[in-house]
């Protein structure tokens, strides 16, 4: 083992905002290439699992005891729900959603108006000018509200296969720190830039 000169990453809640955004950029860039380029993803997003070198701009990854292999179709998945996000074909996203596992049929077969406007929002927030800014929660409540109809529908709940499940812990832990930081991330060229890195077989 050796030291790592470095602050926790949740203490940049007070830093300056190129300063969060720079961090939140790194962090965002390393799932896109666990996800794509490694096949391997460490799959806890424990804050404390993250620590940032300012001198170095310097993302630092701890607990790799977490770390599982990402199956290539767990990733031709989420690569193919991106690329729809970016053609902004909601009706693509919903229909990858399905096929992938993320929802379940029954869910998307009776409450499918619900699910549409939670894409519409998410699509909507996702594309307005400018950078990604994970601090406007505008849209959350909107997905809280339509979500209900899925919670309440036992008859029709559905759980994601496993290693879908790591990795959206991954994903969503992501996007909770990026929202504590308040960051701004032109999360759109990002996933496109990956997108092209990395294009499907």
């Amino acid at each position: 083992m050796s030291f790592i000169d470095a602050q926790p990453i949740e203490s940049l809640a007070n830093a300056s905002q190129d300063t969060r955004d720079e961090a939140m950029a790194a962090l965002i860039e390393l799932v896109s290439r666990e996800l794509f380029e490694f096949g391997v993803m460490q799959t806890d997003p424990n804050f404390a699992n993250y620590r940032w070198q300012a001198a170095q701009k310097r993302l630092v990854l701890f607990d790799f005891g977490a770390t599982r292999a990402v199956p290539s179709d767990t990733a031709a998945s989420y690569h193919a729900l991106i690329e729809a996000g970016l053609a902004r074909d909601r009706d693509r996203i919903r229909d990858i959603a399905v096929t992938a596992g993320f929802l379940g049929a029954d869910a998307a077969a009776a409450h499918g108006a619900a699910v549409d406007r939670i894409i519409v929002a998410i699509d909507e927030a996702m594309n307005r000018p400018g950078p990604f800014d994970f601090g406007d929660r505008a849209f959350v409540p909107v997905v809280r509200e339509e979500a209900q109809a899925f919670i309440a529908d036992r008859a029709t709940w559905h759980v994601p296969d496993v290693e879908t499940l790591f990795v959206q812990r991954k994903v969503s832990g992501t996007a909770l720190l990026a929202a504590r930081l308040k960051a701004r991330v032109d999360v759109r060229r990002m996933a496109a830039d990956a997108i092209a890195r990395h294009p499907r077989a």
